[in-house]
């Protein structure tokens, strides 16, 4: 059964290099074809291992075309600019390195965490899920006060209501399907625009620097490992907080917003996300992510057992990843510095567009066109780009509060 568990985590991690190197190619698309597999494999516990091994695959190798190409997935997208921003500082290898200690360092943290508090959590629950709209606020607040000059604060009022209200129609329209709608919003207004900004101002890839070391100090990791940490857990708990949420809230409510530390920190988020959502099923029964769902449907009852195996098939495969991670990361840089960087953003462009179009419709093409817009006048106005996550953090302050059902009447949706 060794052999065999072996097996199948390298293959899923096959699979999650795919998922992570392709843009806009979310595990989430893959999951279908991979249940379809169970057909062929006779044992659920071996296609679960390469369910959760494709997942933990593609968050360490999704950073590579965030950082590399600006074109994020939804669960990085707030990865782009700084690591965007130590590209063309010619630290492109350091912004991986630092994603994949942030994520490494995260997995360690919240196992210990969780074997330590664990049956806290259901009480946690509980207790925390009528106040989730009150921090989120405070959040918003803060980013737009956060600009300190009028005019920067008047401006990021008007982005975070403007991607607020495209939030509000698109995540509850029908017109596309929930499970896709973010791609289109959040490419639009971090990955499209930032492609379309390369392109006006003729950006290039500059030489990337021999030195390797770390320009971070080891109190910053440590600091920027527990926000991820603590952040993503809280990502696997709450319904309807995901990571681009957190990782604003923790920006602001840590201060993190040094580049290097906010990779970390949302590295950290993600894998921390991806672990807790797994031992969730085990604890409250409440699957919060696209692995961890398909997981419940191929084993319907999950005992101590069954999330010790899977998590220790989670932590090798995030090993391997991290290593292959950080290989790609050097070597790809050398291999895009020989290219002629506007018409590869060019290329990047219209693939996106196309799979948006292929993936969403018509309908996912205006949606794109909407945010990358915002994302273009976020950029013009000269204020944070994180102030368009509006989209999500509007939304899911209505949700909570429940208000959403009066809003969405007064718009006639």
């Amino acid at each position: 059964m060794i052999f065999e568990t072996l097996l199948f985590c390298l293959l899923g991690i096959l699979f999650g290099l795919i998922c992570g190197l392709v843009p806009g190619f979310h595990v989430n698309l893959l999951i279908p074809i991979i249940l379809s597999f169970s057909f062929f494999i006779k044992n659920p516990y071996f296609l679960a291992v390469l369910i959760v091994s494709t997942a933990i695959s593609e968050i360490f190798i999704n950073f590579i075309p965030s950082i590399f190409l600006g074109a994020p997935d939804e669960d990085t997208s707030l990865s782009v600019l700084p690591g965007h921003r130590l590209l063309l500082e010619g630290r492109g290898y350091e912004a991986i390195k630092l994603t994949a200690l942030g994520g490494i360092l995260s997995l360690i943290l919240s196992l210990i965490f969780i074997s330590l508090f664990g049956n806290a959590f259901v009480y946690l629950y509980e207790i925390s899920r009528p106040y989730v709209h009150y921090l989120i606020a405070f959040v918003v607040i803060l980013m737009i006060i956060s600009e300190k000059k009028l005019r920067k604060i008047l401006s990021a009022i008007l982005i975070i209501f403007l991607s607020g209200f495209l939030g509000i129609i698109t995540l509850n329209s029908s017109l596309i399907s929930q499970q896709n709608v973010l791609f289109p919003i959040l490419t639009g207004l971090f990955g499209l625009s930032t492609l379309i900004l390369s392109i006006t101002e003729r950006a290039f890839i500059p030489k990337q620097e021999e030195d390797f070391n770390l320009k971070i100090s080891s109190f910053q990791i440590i600091k920027s490992v527990i926000l991820g940490c603590f952040a993503g857990i809280l990502v696997g708990l709450l319904p309807a907080i995901g990571v681009s949420q957190a990782a604003v809230m923790v920006q602001y409510l840590g201060r993190a917003n040094d580049p290097r530390s906010f990779l970390i920190t949302v590295s950290g988020i993600n894998v921390g996300n991806e672990i807790f959502s797994l031992v969730n099923l085990f604890l409250v029964g409440n699957p919060r992510s696209g692995s961890s769902v398909a997981v419940q449907r191929i084993l319907s009852e999950l005992n101590f057992y069954d999330i010790v195996y899977l998590i220790g098939s989670i932590c090798f495969s995030a090993g391997i990843a991290s290593a292959l991670t950080l290989f790609l990361g050097k070597k790809i840089p050398k291999f895009l510095e020989k290219l002629n960087y506007r018409k590869l953003c060019i290329f990047v462009l219209i693939f996106i567009l196309l799979l948006i179009f292929l993936i969403t419709g018509f309908f996912g093409l205006l949606i794109a066109f909407a945010s990358t817009s915002i994302g273009l006048l976020c950029a013009k106005l000269e204020i944070k780009r994180s102030h368009c996550m509006g989209c999500l953090l509007i939304p899911s302050i209505l949700y909570f509060s429940g208000l959403n059902p009066f809003v969405l009447s007064i718009l006639g949706i």
